[in-house]
């Protein structure tokens, strides 16, 4: 039971260090590295739903986001909102992602 204890310490204290790495995606490189982890977590199921809403809200507002987002970004970001709505979230799609007409 302990092991299983430390495991989850291990998750969290991780899953904590990468949210604070939002701030410091300074580059459309740092961005697709960091939302590819996301998207990877979420398919292999080792991110609860509720890490990936923290990020992308965190990544979507950037103060460069328009700058640093590109087509390839985007569409990772876009199968990530899908994951999300799959899992039980009920929101709006951001217009940042899927244009002004579907939001």
């Amino acid at each position: 039971m302990k092991a299983k204890k430390e495991t989850k310490a291990k998750d969290q204290d991780t899953a904590g260090k990468e949210l604070k790495d939002v701030a410091q995606i300074t580059t459309k490189a740092d961005l697709k590295a960091f939302i590819t982890e996301v998207h990877e977590k979420m398919l292999k199921e080792q991110a609860a739903p509720i890490f990936a809403m923290a990020a992308m809200q965190q990544i979507m507002s950037l103060e460069k986001i328009y700058d640093l987002l590109d087509s390839q970004s985007k569409e990772i970001l876009q199968e990530i909102w899908v994951k999300l709505s799959q899992s039980g979230f009920h929101l709006r799609k951001p217009p940042l992602l899927f244009g002004e007409s579907e939001a």
